[in-house]
């Protein structure tokens, strides 16, 4: 039987899992913590560019909200192409590790941490 969609409950653990309080999340969102709290007890729907607000602070789809996928997902917004090519190589790394396919890790993580290396020390002196 499939559960039934709560997106009161969805963002209520979602803020709890970020150590905020409905105060911190209101003022996030211009919103004082009574809204957060009719938002959490499904008393108040959540308006669309609410909803993509909380996504983005969360760092979650909106499917995942929409209580549609159980996977997080990386934001890649404000990165660089070459910091997104990165993120999506620790990704793939990472997966490909976790389900026991058989890499070359050591020669493929080598390279994934020195374009992290020299994408943290660039521009500094």
């Amino acid at each position: 039987m499939k559960e039934a969609y709560d997106c009161g409950l969805i963002i209520k653990e979602l803020r709890e899992k970020a150590n905020m309080t409905q105060q911190e999340l209101g003022r996030k969102i211009n919103r004082d913590k009574g809204i957060i709290s009719r938002y959490e007890n499904n008393y108040q729907p959540v308006p669309f560019e609410t909803m993509r607000t909380f996504a983005a602070i969360f760092n979650v789809s909106m499917d995942y909200l929409a209580g549609m996928e159980k996977q997080r997902s990386i934001s890649t917004m404000g990165l660089t192409d070459e910091q997104i090519e990165i993120v999506q190589s620790l990704s793939d790394t990472f997966r490909e590790m976790n389900i026991g396919k058989s890499i070359d890790k050591s020669s493929e993580q080598y390279n994934v941490l020195g374009k992290i290396l020299v994408n943290l020390f660039k521009g500094k002196k």
